[in-house]
Parts: C-alpha cells; structure tokens; sequence
C-alpha cells in the first residue's frame, strides 16, 4: 500500500520502503509544505543518510523536500523530512533493535543481557541504557497514540510497560515490529 500522502494533503513523516520514498518525491509539487501551507513549493532535495545500526558504512534513512523561496516562489526556505520507519529519528538504532530489546527486559531478562542480545557489538551499553530511559518517559505519549487505534486490553501484567506492549500487540496486529507500524500507520515518532 503506497501512503505517499496523508489526508491533510501534507507529505508523510514516515513510510515504509524506498519505493515510498519515491513516489513521495514523484509527487512533491501536489503536497503541501508542513511550514507555510503552500502547494507546488516542494521539491526534492536529496536522501537522509546516516550511520547504519552495525557499523560505520552509511544508509539511507529518508528523504528530504526542500520549501523552494528561489526565483519568486513562495515558499519559506524550510526543508521537510520523510524517513523510513524503520528508523528512529535522532537515533542509529533501529525500531526492530528497540521492541526486540524492549521484549527481552519485559521478559525478566537485565537489561544489559537484553542490550547486548538486541543490539550489535558496535553500539556502546549506555546507549542501551539512555533508550531505555526515553522508552521509559514516553509511555505516557505512547498510550495517549495507542488509544486512537483501540483500547486497551485487559492485562494481568503489573508492569506498566509489559502492559504497554501488550496494548502494542493487540493494536497493531500480530507483525514483525509494531515499533515500525506504529511510527508507519500515525505517522509520529515512538520516542519523542
């Protein structure tokens, strides 16, 4: 299913493959800038590239639009991000790497053991711990999400985030990550 466009006619804040990507450049000029609320401005202004999540080769993590203001238009000069949803924005972690380190913890696993389960050798231990830090102070913003897709279900977990989690599997159907279908399907970042 291609979302290159949400119904406010503004350009997506993530998708799910390269192909998305590209149309979402294919059809920049019919989408409107986030910014400054006009048409036709956007342009593409070249990929997201950043640090892969197992070493120190370079990937692409999205797309950038470009708000053109050159030559009289009226744009306002703002560029516009559309990225991946496997990515975590301002992190080289991926969202798979956070649910499956997120999963082990809930599982009654130390979080250095589930870190160094989840995660490469590459990416340092108090990277796993300042995650689960941000992981931990969003899931208020997380469940205030989750409820625009259903309820949740009734749980005999006493940890709030093994109840989380469960409120992840049951809104987002049984995938690989719901980390990635949550930031794919409402369009806003797991950690804020």
């Amino acid at each position: 299913m291609c979302r290159f466009t949400t119904t406010s006619g503004h350009p997506p804040r993530f998708v799910s493959s390269i192909e998305e990507l590209d149309a979402s450049l294919r059809n920049a000029k019919l989408l409107l800038c986030p910014h400054c609320k006009h048409s036709g401005t956007l342009i593409g202004h070249g990929f997201l590239r950043g640090y892969a999540e197992h070493g120190s080769e370079w990937v692409i993590r999205g797309r950038r639009l470009f708000c053109s203001d050159r030559f009289l238009r009226q744009g306002c000069g703002r560029t516009v991000a559309i990225l991946l949803d496997c990515v975590l924005p301002r992190f080289s972690v991926r969202a798979a790497t956070l649910f499956a380190f997120a999963k082990a913890v809930v599982a009654g696993v130390s979080r250095r053991a589930a870190w160094l389960g989840a995660s490469t050798k590459v990416t340092s231990l108090s990277s796993g711990y300042r995650l689960w830090e941000r992981l931990l102070g969003a899931q208020c913003y997380l469940r205030t999400k989750l409820t625009s897709l259903g309820s949740p279900p009734a749980s005999a977990m006493t940890e709030p985030l093994a109840q989380l989690l469960e409120h992840f599997a049951s809104a987002l159907d049984a995938c690989n990550c719901p980390f990635e279908q949550f930031q794919s399907q409402l369009q806003s970042a797991v950690l804020p």
